[in-house]
């Protein structure tokens, strides 16, 4: 298929594109990454959060169920002391899946840890070097179309005013106009 030529306008934004078309990539690459590490830390965080609420919560439901047992044993209540077995074995499994469930949500907050304020100082500083560089080279960028825009205005200015002087021909006196006027009727 047959594209459109593009304007000069079109060919130099493209031009200045692809010239910070790395940089940019970088620095987009660079924030989405700390973003992304940014979320996993914080799902992290709050994982760690509900799995010390669940151990607690397991930890005060043992202790009731010890206080219980000790008033059951004490006051020789052998019906509830059965139904505390039942409830004892039970919770000794939660106790075990709470502490392993806060063993590996411990783990996977320590992976995803990381210093926020110092990355992100780092990333300032990548991203006012970067924003340097790029106001340097557009700097030069602009210099020089400037320059050439000049130079090209200068040329047509040239040629123009040379064009005009031709345009205008050699001055004929009024017996050379007749002379011309009757070889062109004859």
């Amino acid at each position: 298929m047959f594209g459109r030529k593009k304007s000069p306008e079109e060919k130099i934004g493209a031009a200045i594109e692809a010239e910070f078309e790395g940089l940019i990539a970088e620095l987009d690459r660079d924030l989405g990454d700390y973003r992304r590490r940014s979320r996993i830390k914080e799902e992290a965080r709050v994982a760690l959060e509900e799995a010390e609420a669940e151990a607690r919560r397991v930890y005060l439901e043992r202790v009731e169920l010890k206080k219980r047992f000790w008033e059951a044993y004490y006051g020789n209540d052998e019906a509830t002391l059965s139904k505390i077995e039942p409830k004892h074995r039970s919770l000794r499994r939660a106790t075990r899946r709470a502490k392993k469930s806060l063993r590996k949500a411990h783990e996977n907050f320590e992976r995803a840890d990381f210093d926020e304020a110092a990355e992100g100082a780092a990333l300032k500083k990548k991203a006012y070097a970067a924003a340097e560089k790029a106001d340097l080279r557009i700097g030069a960028l602009e210099e020089t179309v400037e320059e050439l825009l000049a130079e090209t205005w200068r040329n047509i200015k040239e040629l123009s005013t040379a064009l005009c002087d031709e345009g205008e021909g050699p001055h004929f006196s009024d017996t050379d106009e007749e002379e011309t006027g009757h070889r062109r009727s004859a």
